[in-house]
C-alpha cells in the first residue's frame, strides 16, 4: 500500500514527550500509533485537475522527507471524498497538495483540519499505566502488543496471541522462563521529566521505536514489534518482539547473529516452541552498519545497503526484517541522513538511524511498501 509506512519523531509538531516519568511511552504510543497528532486548521482546500492544495495560513509545519511527504488525515471537509489519509507533497511552509480521482474542481467547505495520520493501530485493552495495541491490518497476524508504563526509567512490554483483557491472555512472548514479567522498553537513565529524544518508524505491522535514553546521541532505548515478511506463504505466527532483557539494557537491534533478547511468537511450524529470533545481513559488517567500507563508499559515492534477514535461532532463515536495511559502512554514516538517490531503491527515500551506539547505524524506508 503507497501510504503504509508512516514516521514520527519528538522534533514534529505537536508530538508527545518522552520522559523518565509513568505514562510517557503510553502517550507517545497512542499519538502514533492510534490518534495521531499536530493536528492545525485548514484555511483553504481547492481541487483542480485531480490534485488538492491545502492552505493553513498560520504554517502547518509538515515537512518533506527527501522526495517523501507525510501521510495526513483531513477531515471536516465537504465533499467528504476529500477525508481521509493522504500522502503529501509539501509545497512552502503554508501550503501542501496531494493526487484526488474522481472529485471535480472545486473549493471545499467545512471546518477542515489536517493532521499527521496515525499508523493503523488500535487500543484492544486498556488500564492504568496500561495498553494492549493491535493491528488494523487484516492480512498480518494481528497479535497483541502489551506495555505496561506504570514504571518511570522503563516499561514492560510482552506479545500475546489472544487477550481478554489487559492483564490476562494467552501464550505469551517472551515467556516468565525467558524474562520473568516480560522484557522493557528502556526510556530514560533518568526518573525524571526531562524529555528523551524518539522516533518511531511503521508500515501498519511493523514497529520500529528508538529512544536516546542518555542524551548521548547513543540511541540505546526502544523497542521492535510486528510481523515480519515472511518466506512462509502462511505464517500466521511470524511475529517477533525485540526487547530489552533489564530496566536500563540496551535494544539490541544491531546486533547480527545473536538471539539475545528476541522473541518469536510461535516457530514456522506454527507450534509453540518459545523460538528465539537472530538477524543476519553482509558478511563484511559485524553489526547494523559496522565493519565495512567508507561513507560514502569510494567507488560511486553513494550509501551502500542490504537487506536484513531474520532466522529461527541460528539454523532457520524466516524472513526479511521489512522496511530495514543494512549500511554497508565503518560507523560513519550520519544519525538522520536522509538519502533518496540509491540505485537499487528506486524512488525510495531512506534516512538513517544511529541505534545502541554511535558506531552503530541502520537505515529505514520512509517511502514504502516495505513488503
Amino acid at each position: 500500500m503507497p501510504n503504509s509506512v508512516r514516521y514520527y519523531e519528538s522534533t514534529m509538531s505537536g508530538a508527545p514527550s518522552l520522559s523518565g516519568t509513568a505514562g510517557a511511552l503510553i502517550g507517545v504510543l497512542d499519538a502514533c500509533l492510534v490518534d495521531g497528532f499536530g493536528s492545525v486548521t485548514v484555511n483553504s482546500l481547492v481541487v483542480a485537475s485531480d490534485v488538492a492544495t491545502a492552505t493553513v495560513s498560520a504554517g502547518h509545519q509538515f515537512t518533506m522527507q527527501g522526495t517523501t511527504g507525510p501521510v495526513i488525515e483531513i477531515s471536516g471537509a465537504n465533499p467528504s471524498g476529500l477525508n481521509g489519509e493522504w500522502r503529501v507533497t509539501v509545497t512552502s511552509s503554508t501550503t501542501f497538495t496531494f493526487v484526488t480521482s474522481g472529485i471535480s474542481d472545486q473549493t471545499a467547505t467545512g471546518t477542515i483540519s489536517a493532521k499527521r495520520a496515525p499508523a493503523g493501530f488500535s487500543k484492544a485493552f486498556s488500564g492504568t499505566g496500561m495498553e494492549a495495541y493491535r493491528s488494523d491490518d487484516i492480512t498480518g497476524t494481528r497479535l497483541y502488543l502489551r506495555i505496561d508504563d506504570t514504571y518511570g526509567m522503563y516499561a514492560r512490554i510482552r506479545g500475546y496471541e489472544g487477550m481478554t483483557d489487559v492483564n490476562t491472555g494467552t501464550f505469551l512472548f517472551p515467556t516468565d522462563a525467558q524474562i520473568s514479567g516480560g522484557g522493557y522498553v528502556w526510556k530514560s537513565n533518568a526518573a525524571s521529566s526531562v524529555t528523551r529524544p524518539w522516533a518511531l518508524y511503521t508500515d501498519g505491522r511493523m514497529i520500529y521505536f528508538v529512544c536516546d535514553t542518555q542524551l548521548n546521541t547513543f540511541w540505546a532505548g526502544g523497542f521492535v514489534f510486528g510481523d515480519v515478511d515472511s518466506y512462509a506463504a502462511s505464517d500466521t505466527f511470524g511475529c517477533l518482539l525485540l526487547c530489552s532483557g533489564t530496566a536500563t539494557g540496551s535494544l539490541g537491534l544491531h546486533l547480527l547473529g545473536n538471539t539475545s533478547n528476541a522473541f518469536w511468537a510461535r516457530s514456522y511450524t506454527q507450534l509453540d516452541s518459545d523460538p528465539l529470533v537472530s538477524r543476519y545481513s553482509h558478511g563484511k559488517t559485524t553489526y547494523l552498519g559496522f565493519g565495512a567500507q567508507a561513507y560514502p563508499a569510494p567507488a560511486d559515492t553513494h550509501l551502500h545497503l542490504w537487506p536484513v534477514e531474520c532466522w529461527e535461532g541460528t539454523t532457520l532463515a524466516r524472513g526479511m526484517m521489512p522496511g530495514l536495511w543494512n549500511p554497508i559502512h565503518d560507523s560513519d554514516t550520519p544519525n538522520g541522513l536522509i538519502v533518496d538517490d540509491i540505485p537499487n531503491l528506486p524512488g525510495r527515500t531512506l534516512k538513517v538511524q544511529t541505534i545502541n551506539n554511535t558506531a552503530y547505524e541502520c537505515a529505514i524506508d520512509l517511502t514504502g511498501p516495505w513488503r
